[in-house]
């Protein structure tokens, strides 16, 4: 996103003072900041009006303003000053230092909750200094805010019920009351309850021809520094009994646990650790910088001391990031349906992993850790080891959220741009002329690099949706299959299960499916796990009903989304058709659920199901690939479409390091190791000209 700075002298009514840079704007002028438009100011910014209680907009932030000094604002309303929301990739943001004084309120304006599909919305409150009743009235401006429960007191379920706001309770593991007087916490979840008898309702329903809200209250602009432990009601301790034998206790209010975290799950750290945050600012937050020293913003109190994730990654703890969209739109082209929506409660996964060489990068989906105003996420750790985290499966945790974490950016397109003027990292390389459809500008981003948002390795990511077909809704988050040649096939073998809607079966290294190992982020090795089966397993899906199963294809990074992959191919086995697709970027299968719908699809890397091949399948393939056998030697599997290729082996500066030309591709050809470093690129040239390069790593 290209920003134009804004000339604040060039503006009637708005002046500064020189030596301190400080701005001023009062009645006489009406400023718009139009979207992709950055309104800068070095030092304070002061609002003034002549009526105090004035509702009139004199501010329109359609764009971003940064704050370097303090802020106020005369206006006791705050109405005058609104950061528009027009939709989910259009609103404004307000940025201000961390050290600033803020004594003026704003309007932040958000997509309307739906209160007809959810009586319970999910929710951020980016404010600060301002009641739980007093932020909640803004809405309509009058009194709709219910607090009469108190903190931890079971005051029956209609009543609670009614209450309007929740927030979650990261030490017990529950949704506390919000009582009147109680002031907003920036960093927590809440939760907005639209039940029957509910001021809320009848306020919502007062705005029928509205499409979003506003809030208004002073922005929240403080550094966030908090130790987030996890837990459950006094008195009791579930850290090591599996989830069945406690999902029925009761909380503080007398709910049962399974009847908000799930009824099925069944292992032992299910439950364990419900850490639910939110975006505490008024601007983007990113999550993605998560490495060593004081860089990371969270950090765990392991055996080894307060850790990043990647240092505790293999001696305590792993964990993957899962954002609420707030009203997120996805629009899948012609392959899904025009205009096609996802819910209002889709997640986004971002999930930490590590290559042979100690690099950390990230799977996923990227928007998991780019979190805008008003949305919320929670970390989820699906890997624990109990020696280095202090003997116990309960996770304490720091939270540093500040400036560092603040970016007006909706994406991660900005960073920085190549030789040729595009943004370097983030744009699909199908979709770009040939000149510019090098994987070399993908890769020299080092600041992308650095955040593990590209990788410069043989990684490849197939991203799988459920949607329903007829109301063209998302079904959930997304599965995930990613494979390289450092991964590990059969990775795990502990029996477990998942809640959400789509999911992959794990698998070891002989092809069998393991039919009670669950997962939405299933890894294999690129190199040995060819040709045999992934399968694709439903939870919750309705029978009789008809879906879609929809794909995205990335290489290299989660920001790279592919037409067709390089490195290799994946293939769709559908049992009930015995019908074989080739997976690209239009690939959309529709199904019918039924009971069998566990044991339909299989996914292939690189060869089709042996079920399914023909004669003249078995002796010919257009894929080239790598692979390793049982002695880690190492091979090339040619095209048989060509008689002859020529080979040549580089290293990662470029040098060439082995060539052979001609050679038969009638048989797989065994690459030569000695002075070949660890990691190379291995170049193919078929005689028709054609060229494929892998890069992989040495066993």
């Amino acid at each position: 996103m290209k920003k134009n700075l804004l000339a604040l002298f060039a503006l009637g009514g708005i002046f500064s003072t020189s030596y301190a840079q400080d701005t001023y704007i009062n009645d006489a002028v009406v400023v718009k900041v139009n979207p992709s438009t950055l309104f800068y100011n070095g030092g304070a910014v002061a609002v003034n009006t002549s009526n105090t209680t004035d509702t009139t907009e004199k501010i329109i932030n359609e764009g971003n303003i940064q704050i370097e000094g303090n802020f106020s604002n005369a206006n006791t309303t705050g109405k005058n000053f609104v950061n528009r929301y027009t939709n989910d990739t259009s609103y404004g943001q307000l940025r201000i230092n961390d050290g600033s004084n803020v004594t003026g309120k704003v309007i932040m304006e958000r997509v309307k909750p739906n209160i007809t599909s959810s009586n319970e919305y999910l929710t951020a409150l980016p404010f600060q200094n301002i009641t739980a009743e007093a932020l909640i009235n803004t809405i309509t401006g009058g009194t709709i805010f219910s607090g009469e429960c108190g903190v931890n007191v079971n005051c029956g379920t209609t009543k609670r019920a009614q209450q309007s706001l929740l927030v979650w309770d990261i030490a017990e593991t529950e949704y506390d009351a919000v009582p009147t007087g109680t002031k907003i916490i920036p960093y927590k979840r809440y939760l907005l309850q639209f039940k029957d008898n509910n001021s809320l309702v009848t306020a919502f329903n007062s705005l029928t021809s509205a499409t979003k809200i506003g809030l208004t209250g002073y922005p929240n602009n403080a550094a966030v520094t908090e130790t987030i432990k996890s837990g459950w009601r006094t008195g009791q301790d579930y850290a090591d009994v599996l989830y069945p034998n406690w999902k029925n206790n009761t909380n503080n209010y007398g709910q049962q646990y399974y009847t908000y975290l799930g009824n099925t799950a069944t292992d032992v750290l299910f439950g364990k650790n419900q850490h639910r945050l939110a975006n505490p600012y008024t601007s983007n937050l990113d999550l993605s910088n998560i490495t060593k020293g004081g860089a990371s913003w969270i950090k765990f109190t392991t055996a080894g001391g307060l850790q990043s994730p990647t240092e505790v990654f293999d001696t305590a703890l792993r964990f993957q990031i899962v954002k609420i969209a707030n009203g997120y739109t996805m629009d899948w082209g012609s392959g899904f349906g025009s205009g096609s929506k996802s819910s209002d409660t889709t997640t986004f996964a971002a999930y930490l992993k590590k290559n042979d060489a100690g690099t950390f990068f990230w799977t996923g989906s990227w928007q998991a850790l780019l979190v805008k105003p008003y949305e919320t996420f929670y970390i989820d750790y699906y890997k624990l080891n109990k020696t280095g985290n202090n003997g116990t499966r309960l996770i304490s945790a720091t939270l540093n959220l500040s400036d560092a974490n603040k970016t007006f950016a909706y994406d991660y397109s900005n960073v920085s741009t190549d030789a040729t003027g595009l943004p370097n990292g983030v744009y699909a390389r199908s979709a770009n002329s040939t000149t510019n459809n090098k994987v070399s500008t993908l890769l020299n981003n080092e600041d992308l690099k650095a955040k593990g948002l590209v990788t410069d390795f043989d990684f490849t990511q197939l991203e799988l949706y459920v949607s329903n077909k007829s109301e063209k809704t998302i079904q959930g988050s997304a599965a995930y299959l990613l494979n390289a040649s450092f991964m590990k096939t059969g990775d795990s073998t502990t029996a477990t299960t998942v809640s959400n809607p789509v999911f992959f079966y794990e698998e070891n290294e002989s092809g069998d499916v393991l039919t009670d190992v669950q997962t939405t982020s299933n890894e294999f090795n690129s190199e040995d796990y060819i040709g045999k089966p992934i399968r694709v397993g439903f939870n919750k899906l309705t029978e009789g009903t008809t879906y879609n199963l929809n794909l995205n294809l990335y290489e290299y990074s989660i920001l790279n989304e592919v037409k067709n992959l390089n490195l290799g191919k994946y293939y769709l086995y559908d049992k009930v058709k015995n019908t074989v697709t080739e997976v690209n970027e239009s690939t959309e299968v529709t199904f019918t659920a039924d009971d069998k719908i566990n044991d339909r699809f299989e996914f292939y890397w690189n060869e089709k199901p042996s079920s399914t091949l023909s004669t003249d399948d078995l002796t010919k393939t257009n894929t080239t690939y790598l692979y390793s056998d049982a002695n880690r030697n190492q091979f090339v599997r040619f095209e048989k479409s060509n008689t002859t290729a020529d080979i040549s082996v580089f290293d990662l500066t470029g040098r060439q390091i082995f060539s052979k030309n001609a050679v038969s591709t009638n048989s797989d050809y065994q690459l030569n190791f000695i002075n070949i470093p660890s990691i190379y690129v291995v170049k193919i040239t078929y005689k028709d000209g054609k060229t494929v390069t892998k890069k992989t790593i040495k066993k």
